[in-house]
Parts: structure tokens; sequence; C-alpha cells
């Protein structure tokens, strides 16, 4: 091979090495964010980690409930989380004062009523029952990696947003059979907003999630806000102080912990 054919060679291969990114969708300035990039389930993962990618959590919280003639009423409680494990403690108002909620799991939730410090466990049927005045059933305040309850498809995705179906997985009866989540992928992947579908596709429920600060060393939405179409009702939740990875034991989230005076 003359010298010339032997550069001509090596420029074709530098060409070749250049484009072989374009080819595998590794161009120069792709990112995850670009339509097509990730699957339905890969959106909805990063979703679940945005807002549950944690070890443990400690949250103080304000609900402020809010009916149709615009009267309002307002909770405060402590929560707890650790891996799929959610204890709440209601401080506010002094009739509740005290009661608390464990979820161990999405099929497990125990409600402690400390009048009579006794535990019960919440049946099947109430897990779609509101608690508190609030518009959150047990089971919706259950949930929380959407990927582990629901198969996910791609409704439309565009450069910024995704919008995913969410579809109860084989076996389980959720309050809400069908969600349509509203992904912002600008903004740190938050489900921005949730719709809550029966089976067939009616909305009933909206939640809207907002507020994106740093909080307790991490990136959280420090709001949500649940609406009831049917109800013209709502509830707000509001994050006061937050804090995360401080290695919460396993023994707060069992029976025995609530009751805590045996």
């Amino acid at each position: 091979m003359n010298r010339h054919a032997s550069r001509l060679v090596t420029v074709l291969l530098v060409l070749s090495l250049a484009a072989l990114p374009v080819f595998l969708g590794l161009a120069d300035g792709a990112d995850d964010k670009a339509p097509g990039s990730l699957s339905a389930l890969q959106i909805l993962k990063k979703c679940d980690d945005f807002h549950h990618g944690y070890e443990d959590s400690y949250m103080k919280l304000l609900t402020v409930i809010k009916d149709k003639d615009g009267n309002k009423s307002e909770l405060g409680s402590e929560m707890w989380e650790k891996g799929e494990k959610r204890l709440m403690v209601f401080s506010d108002p002094p009739d509740i004062s005290g009661m608390a909620v464990l979820t161990k799991d999405i099929d497990t939730i125990y409600v402690y009523e400390p009048e009579f410090n006794k535990v019960r466990r919440v049946a099947a049927h109430a897990k779609k029952q509101t608690m508190f005045g609030m518009d959150y059933t047990m089971d919706e305040s259950a949930q929380m990696h959407l990927h582990k309850q629901y198969d996910v498809k791609m409704l439309s995705e565009d450069a910024t947003e995704a919008v995913l179906l969410l579809e109860q997985k084989s076996g389980l009866d959720k309050a809400w059979p069908k969600l349509k989540v509203f992904v912002d992928k600008e903004n740190h992947w938050i489900s921005k907003k949730i719709e809550y579908l029966d089976k067939k596709g009616k909305k009933h429920k909206t939640e809207v999630r907002k507020g994106v600060k740093k909080m307790g060393g991490r990136t959280v939405t420090s709001i949500m806000a649940m609406k009831d179409h049917g109800k013209k009702h709502s509830t707000t939740i509001i994050m006061k102080a937050a804090k995360f990875n401080k290695g919460l034991s396993d023994k707060m989230f069992t029976k025995r912990y609530l009751v805590r005076e045996e």
C-alpha cells in the first residue's frame, strides 16, 4: 500500500470512529432527557429514586385540609421511613395527638390508638378509605416505589416531559388500578402530577408535587397537594423539616414500638 492510500485509510478510520457514537446514541451533547433515550420503566425508576432514593428519612409535616366551602383545618405530624416501611405520628390537633399509622409494606398497615393504647391492623377494604379527613387513602399513603406496584407504558414524551400510564401489577388490588404520571424531565425527574384513575380510565383525584428545594442535604418536593374532584375537597402536605440517611433502627417500625408504655 502506497503512502497516499495508507493516509486515506487512516482518515476514513478516524471518521468512522468519530461517527460511531452517533450510531450508538452517544453523540456529543446527547443525554438521557432526549425523547426515546430511556424506556418508560427507566423514567419511572428515576422518579422513584428522586422521591424515595434514600436509606431512611425523617420529616416534619403540616397538613392543610380544605373542604368545598373553603373551610380549613390543620394536622401536625412527624414521619419516619426506611425502605418500604413508614411510621407517621400525629401531634395536632389535640384530639388525635399520639395517633400513629405504621406501614410495614403495601399489604400490612396498623393504626395505633393512644386512648386505648392498642394497635389494630387495617382491613383490606379499609385501605381504600381516606384517613383523618384527608384526601389520601391508607393505600395511597403506603405507596412509595411505584415501579414495584405498577406496570408502565409511555403515553407521550418530548424533551421536557414524559407522560406515563401505570396499571396495577397482577394480583394487586390498589385503591386506584391506574395512574397517569407526568414527569418533569428538566426538574430532577419529579413526578410533578399524578392523576388517579378507575378501571375505565376516569380521573377522580389529582396530586401535584412542587416546591423543589434543598432540605436535609437532599433536593425534595416540599409540597404535595391532592384534590378530590368529586368531593371538591383538597389536602396539601407541606414539608417543614427533613433529615436523611441517619441510620434509623428497624425497631421503630414494629407494633411493639407503637405501644411504648408496655
